[in-house]
């Protein structure tokens, strides 16, 4: 054992927070698995990297099917693609449809015909089926993360 290692017994335990509020145990062990697939370690340096700077939102990224932590690009393809993440699912929709200008149509249509606003109720089951046609979401430690596809 050499000085600059300290023995197990006399190690801080790691800290995996990377400075994101939402990094969790299971991102964490996202990480820790992605890590023990890389042989080069430009690519675990990178991955760490990007977990720094990322934190949870770079974790959610690697459990996609197309995630390849060996491109080059890696990092231009994440903040590409990543969205933003929500703590629930509803949250979420309602960005969307409030980005498509959808629920001020609504309530303006509403307002403007005098329609009781009881009278219409949003299809949640279709409008997500669109959502996740459009974004690829990914759910860690009680986060929804979304990423264009």
């Amino acid at each position: 054992m050499s000085p600059e290692v300290p023995p197990p017994a006399d190690r801080r335990p790691e800290d995996h927070s990377w400075k994101d509020d939402r990094f969790g145990p299971e991102e964490a062990a996202v990480i820790d698995g992605t890590l023990t697939t890389i042989d080069d370690p430009d690519q675990a340096l990178r991955v760490l990297r990007l977990t720094k700077e990322a934190g949870a939102g770079f974790a959610a990224y690697l459990l996609l099917h197309d995630t390849d932590v060996a491109t080059k690009n890696l990092e231009e393809v994440f903040y590409r693609t990543y969205v933003d993440a929500w703590e629930q699912f509803s949250h979420f929709r309602h960005d969307v449809l409030e980005g498509l200008g959808w629920l001020d149509a609504v309530k303006d249509v509403i307002r403007t015909q005098g329609i009781p606003e009881d009278h219409l109720i949003w299809n949640y089951a279709a409008i997500d089926k669109q959502i996740l046609d459009i974004y690829d979401v990914v759910r860690l430690d009680g986060w929804w993360h979304a990423f264009y596809k």
